[in-house]
């Protein structure tokens, strides 16, 4: 009789050690559930924070990241085959089918005639991705800084290079050599 209260014992024990787990276990708190992420964005469920979707930014990506970008620029530059030339530039959002919020488009690059340049932003960076137009090759890479006249991201250095295809000629702006273009809002 002993033996069977033993085991009779310990099966309860066991069985209430099992139960204790699996309920403590499932308590785990979901990080994710006051979690408000905007736009599309997901949330981490080891660590409650937002993945922001391609374009937005934020700790709720509730900033559209081409805010900072869109609008009218002026260029300074000097580039490798050209002297220094001032114009402007204006960034806007891109109107191909299914662009993304991290997608513009530069008119007027190189103060030329080009058609609409293709970008792609990431933060506080816009990459220009090799394209051809107007038999020109363009691609490129630049960055928004802190300007203390302009104040927060009124500044971007932009290096970048231009390849005319007809004469193999390459005018280039701090992409390899050279000095990097400059342009303000």
């Amino acid at each position: 009789m002993k033996k069977s209260v033993k085991l009779i014992l310990l099966s309860a024990l066991g069985a209430f050690s099992v139960f204790s787990t699996i309920s403590l276990s499932s308590c785990k708190r979901d990080k994710c559930k006051t979690i408000s992420c905007q736009n599309k964005s997901s949330c981490d469920d080891e660590d409650g924070s937002c993945i922001c979707a391609p374009g937005y930014e934020g700790s709720m990506c509730e900033v559209t990241t081409r805010n900072k970008y869109t609008g009218t620029w002026n260029v300074d530059e000097y580039g490798t085959i050209s002297g220094r030339n001032n114009y402007i530039v204006a960034i806007e959002n891109s109107i191909l089918p299914g662009a993304t919020a991290a997608e513009v488009q530069i008119t007027n690059l190189n103060n030329s005639t080009f058609g609409r340049v293709n970008a792609t932003l990431k933060g506080d960076t816009i990459i220009i991705p090799e394209q051809t137009i107007d038999n020109k090759r363009v691609l490129g890479i630049g960055y928004l800084k802190n300007d203390t006249y302009y104040g927060l991201h009124g500044a971007l250095t932009l290096r970048y290079k231009v390849t005319y295809l007809n004469t193999g000629d390459e005018n280039d702006f701090g992409y390899v050599i050279g000095t990097p273009s400059s342009w303000h809002k």
